[in-house]
């Protein structure tokens, strides 16, 4: 057998899990498995769902932003308010694609257990459902899930994670530049030990060769071939004081039509990366909404321009999902901001969902109401949304079973097409 070389920028990746065998999920997808795309954009702090979703004029002693009204497209309720025009463009343009699911409790108040609960559904070494249905995918990717910027969580699937890092760390290895930017001081190895190096390197890819096998010669292949992909282009400037989360978007899509990628992962962290904490100047949640919702309106027309691998309209196989980790409490706090609250709402776009659909809604406390999964009305023996049913869905349109993952948790079947 003739052993794998590779130099050090190769190992280097190896090393890093960047490009790690994929022996977990190597084997092809179950026989008609769907080949749609997720794209993931978390709102980083918890946002507060009253300003657009799930108005509270009806919450006891809750607070109502002035000069917000109550407006409908469709049969699609939403909150206007002359601040947020970006939020009216969306649900006149693209209602008709999407579905709010309202009423979603996230069971716990803090930041870090709350992020593991809405993309996992438990959050004890699991898998977050990006990874899962990139794990799953029914093709071979050499880019399965990635995570642009934001959170993820696996175990089982962690090899299909590739996380392109706060500071552009994998392109910068890709290309090289990672060394010469290094705040490590670097120092050029005499003449003649490049050899001696590269024979090391060598000696350690055969070592690593034996343990994985065929895997390891066809990671190797994944990292070569990514290095060549010369239309791709990882990088994101700042816009401003804050990322763009249209660029993101248009990285997602590159990845997604050019068959690199299944699921990818951005994170919206707010008017100038302030977040959507907001235990005080409640009013940044009015502009956060604003601009998110302009950088959707965005992605969505740049996303109706594209073309899949397949020749078909990229938007008819790509699925996006807005939410946070949690939502804000009706009353005010002393300071005039919102706490936590463990109910929130999620936007789903796109492919293989119901438009123009709501589910759920909040009763007179604040708290949401259980819900008939089929029909997606308010019922009193219905159930209580859970991010388990969430995850259940996003699974589904993913043609896994949810079973698999989230156990006997049906999917929210009022918002699949």
């Amino acid at each position: 057998m003739v052993k794998p070389m590779l130099n050090r920028r190769q190992f280097g990746l190896l090393s890093a899990g960047l490009m790690a065998p994929r022996r977990v999920i190597a084997g092809p997808g179950k026989a008609g498995s769907s080949d749609r795309k997720f794209l993931f954009l978390f709102n980083d702090g918890g946002w507060d769902t009253s300003f657009v979703f799930t108005p509270m004029w009806d919450v006891a002693n809750a607070y109502t932003e002035p000069e917000s009204a109550p407006a409908t497209v469709g049969d699609m309720p939403f909150v206007d308010h002359p601040d947020r025009p970006s939020v009216r463009q969306f649900f006149e343009n693209w209602g008709h694609q999407a579905a709010v699911i309202n009423g979603l409790e996230v069971q716990s108040v803090t930041h870090e257990r709350c992020r593991e609960l809405v993309l996992t559904g438990s959050g004890a070494l699991a898998d977050d459902w990006g990874s899962v249905l990139a794990g799953r995918s029914p093709t071979q990717l050499l880019l399965p899930n990635v995570v642009i910027d934001g959170p993820a969580f696996t175990n089982q699937f962690t090899s299909g994670v590739v996380r392109v890092g706060d500071a552009g760390q994998l392109p910068r290895l890709l290309d090289g530049t990672a060394f010469d930017q290094s705040t490590h001081p670097i120092t050029a190895l005499p003449a003649g030990a490049e050899s001696l190096a590269d024979a090391f390197v060598a000696q350690r890819a055969s070592s690593l060769s034996s343990e994985f096998g065929d895997e390891y010669r066809k990671a190797l292949n994944r990292i070569d071939d990514l290095r060549s992909w010369d239309d791709l282009d990882l990088s994101n400037d700042e816009f401003g004081c804050e990322r763009d989360i249209v660029a993101d978007c248009g990285v997602a899509f590159d990845l997604f039509s050019s068959g690199l990628s299944r699921c990818a992962m951005l994170r919206y962290k707010g008017w100038c990366s302030e977040g959507w904490d907001t235990h005080q100047n409640l009013d940044r949640q009015s502009q956060n909404f604003g601009d998110l919702f302009g950088y959707i309106n965005e992605a969505l027309a740049d996303l109706s321009t594209r073309t899949s691998l397949s020749g078909a309209p990229l938007a008819d196989e790509v699925t996006i999902v807005v939410f946070s980790e949690m939502g804000r409490e009706p009353q005010l706090n002393p300071w005039a901001g919102r706490d936590h609250w463990t109910f929130t709402s999620c936007l789903l776009i796109g492919s293989g969902i119901q438009g123009g659909r709501t589910v759920g809604a909040l009763d007179g406390f604040g708290q949401g109401q259980p819900v008939d999964l089929a029909s997606g009305e308010v019922h009193s023996e219905g159930t209580p949304l859970l991010p388990e049913h969430l995850g259940a869905t996003l699974l589904a349109l993913g043609d896994v079973d949810p079973g698999e993952m989230v156990g006997d948790v049906e999917p929210i079947a009022a918002v699949m097409a």
